[in-house]
């Protein structure tokens, strides 16, 4: 049915995770739809381009590359900057190449060190993460993490304002309109990822796969995405068909349907929602001959060139779903010397009343037999070696729970997981002790804030007072407590929000870590529809097509700026009263765990980063500050 190309490679379906998203482990889209349509016998090629883009930007010839890059900005800048000073030229794009000349201008003048510096440390720093030893050792991993940050910086620099980080990317001042898009995903200047995308075209192309697919997860992978699949488009012949998949297109359906134009730049179709159907569906139909009508959950261009949506279909169930596959991913390139794989034992939140959540938008939910995960975890174990597992579910169900850690003990599987937990009652002291004799190491609780009055207004459906003695019934069981708390929902006072700082700082004894952020209202959260009734705000704005949150202006409480520097706030006093632990400097949730399971909570509790290593750490990247060395710096710990 599907034939080979070159180098072992099939022609069936090619399916590719583009930058940007933290390399840490292969993302659960690959490992996940790569197995399921293996399962129905279709031959299927992941390329974890993410992965080869990382490990492509941390070497020295990049960083050459990107000094020869910003010199030659340099001295384009400073002729354009001439000539419009010559010419009286104050336009606000006058204006914006100016601060790119300037801040390029500051690391080939003032700060040239940086660029050797960096160029000489970034091999070492890559190691560390290939070397079990020198990745449990705070002194070479924090040293590592620095160095990588520095290196996006400075690969950042001629694309600037468009920022990459090993978390995050963002451009700002660019629409997040379909137009837009367009114009990035074309524009060499600020768009980081042309070039390196550019060369995994014909690779991408070679034997002619029947079709290939695009996974975009998240606003970080919008702009790389959409990259490669334009290039794919305008390079392929016409038995490719290139489709673009995720979550995030759910959330954008109508603004695919209403401009054309989309279509035309991007993919030849774009599935909605859970792909495993879909895609099998589709591949299918593309090898039959069939009209692109009969596929579900789909958006095409009909004859006349105008988009359709097909029709919804419910998802493969969990329960029916085949187990995850890794071949043919580069398992030895993320940057990890232990993989920590995702996995899910249900979809979908069991309580679908919180205000301020749309995360669950357009999931069924579902819930998965025991027996099955026990498979799953059995499965890749013994195939590839893997014991640590994060469970990506909105939260994990107690009693679920419970029961797979007793039948995880019974069969000494010998693994350890992780995931997110809601504060109920029904996490007794019991079942959080059976748990964690069964390898689970954290839980990242949804507290949210410290203020009832906001708790209310969140629907969070806990009981307010009671959910410490939660946090202190797992703490007793050996358990790691990770808080995930907000500020800035609609309405909240400055005051209120200082609760939720005191809350983190003053019950250290239960909470272990903490991630922060600042509400943001999105488009298909349930707060949406109800926010003008009650007053908590009297403007929204829908003025970016392709952004999944909105603008809005409250009536009441603390505004976004405000929110922020409360924010910041928060971070300064609890940096202050964690004593800048170990945890604040590990950065991503998934190496807590790994730390956890290797090292211990007492080893993560008393470890205190050597103040000789920092000052080293300081001379060796200044002008960097110490929160952007990580001390202090809880961003990188936030995302949830």
């Amino acid at each position: 049915m599907e034939g080979s190309g070159p180098e072992g490679r099939t022609t069936g379906v090619r399916l590719v995770f583009p930058p940007q998203w933290v390399p840490l482990n292969p993302h659960f889209s690959l490992s996940a739809l790569t197995g399921h349509l293996r399962g129905v016998g279709i031959a299927v090629d992941p390329w974890d381009l993410n992965v080869a883009f990382y490990r492509r930007v941390f070497t020295p010839g990049y960083l050459d590359y990107s000094l020869a890059r910003a010199q030659n900005t340099h001295e384009f800048l400073q002729a354009r900057l001439t000539l419009g000073r010559a010419s009286g030229d104050r336009s606000r794009e006058m204006g914006r190449l100016a601060t790119r000349y300037f801040e390029i201008d500051k690391y080939l003048t003032t700060h040239r060190e940086v660029w050797e510096q960096t160029r000489r440390e970034i091999p070492e720093a890559v190691s560390v993460f290939d070397d079990r030893d020198r990745f449990y050792d705070p002194v070479h991993l924090v040293r590592a993490w620095v160095t990588l940050d520095k290196a996006l910086e400075l690969v950042s620099l001629p694309h600037h304002p468009s920022r990459l980080r090993l978390n995050d990317f963002s451009a700002p001042g660019l629409p997040l309109t379909v137009d837009g898009l367009i114009r990035f995903t074309e524009d060499s200047a600020e768009n980081p990822f042309l070039a390196f995308l550019g060369s995994q075209v014909r690779p991408l192309l070679r034997g002619e796969p029947r079709l290939i697919g695009v996974s975009i997860n998240s606003h970080s992978q919008l702009f790389g995405g959409l990259t490669l699949a334009r290039l794919l488009c305008r390079h392929k012949t016409p038995r490719t068909h290139v489709t673009l998949g995720g979550n995030y297109f759910l959330r954008v359906r109508q603004t695919l349907l209403d401009r054309p134009i989309f279509l035309e730049t991007f993919a030849d179709s774009v599935l909605m929602g859970e792909g495993e159907a879909s895609m099998t569906a589709l591949f299918h139909a593309l090898e039959a001959g069939r009209p692109l009508e009969t596929v579900p959950n789909l958006v095409f261009s009909d004859e006349k060139g105008a988009p359709r949506f097909t029709f919804p279909q419910a998802p493969v169930a969990l329960a029916e779903r085949r187990l995850p596959d890794l071949d043919g991913l580069p398992l030895k390139d993320y940057f990890t010397p232990e993989i920590v794989l995702v996995t899910r034992a249900s979809k979908g939140c069991s309580w679908q009343k919180c205000t301020f959540c749309d995360t669950d938008y357009g999931i069924q939910p579902d819930v998965r037999p025991v027996e099955s995960v026990l498979a799953e975890v059995e499965h890749v174990r013994s195939r590839w070696g893997i014991e640590n597992f994060e469970f990506i579910d909105e939260s994990m169900d107690p009693a679920w729970m419970e029961e797979f850690s007793r039948r995880l003990q019974e069969r000494g599987a010998g693994v350890h997981f992780f995931g997110n937990g809601r504060t109920e009652k029904t996490f007794t002291s019991e079942r959080l002790e059976q748990m964690a004799r069964a390898g689970l190491t954290m839980i990242l609780w949804g507290i949210e804030s410290g203020c009832e009055r906001i708790m209310d207004l969140i629907q969070k459906g806990v009981d307010f007072h009671a959910r410490l003695d939660i946090l202190r019934a797992a703490r007793q069981a050996g358990l790691w407590n990770f808080a995930f708390i907000f500020f800035g929902f609609p309405s909240e006072t400055e005051e209120e929000a200082l609760q939720t700082i005191r809350l983190i700082r003053d019950h250290r004894d239960i909470i272990n870590a903490y991630g922060r952020s600042v509400f943001t209202l999105g488009k298909h959260s349930r707060i949406r529809g109800s926010a003008r009734r009650l007053g908590l705000v009297d403007v929204i704005e829908d003025d970016q097509e392709f952004a999944t949150t909105l603008s809005y202006r409250v009536t009441r409480g603390m505004s976004r700026e405000e929110a922020l520097r409360v924010a910041d706030r928060c971070r300064l006093e609890c940096a202050e009263a964690f004593g800048e632990p170990l945890w604040m400097l590990l950065r991503h949730r998934e190496v807590i765990h790994l730390y956890l399971k290797e090292k211990g909570r007492d080893f993560m509790e008393g470890y205190r980063f050597p103040p000789e290593a920092r000052q080293r750490l300081e001379e060796l990247f200044q002008p960097t500050s110490p929160e952007q060395l990580g001390f202090g710096n809880l961003s990188t710990a936030d995302s949830p």
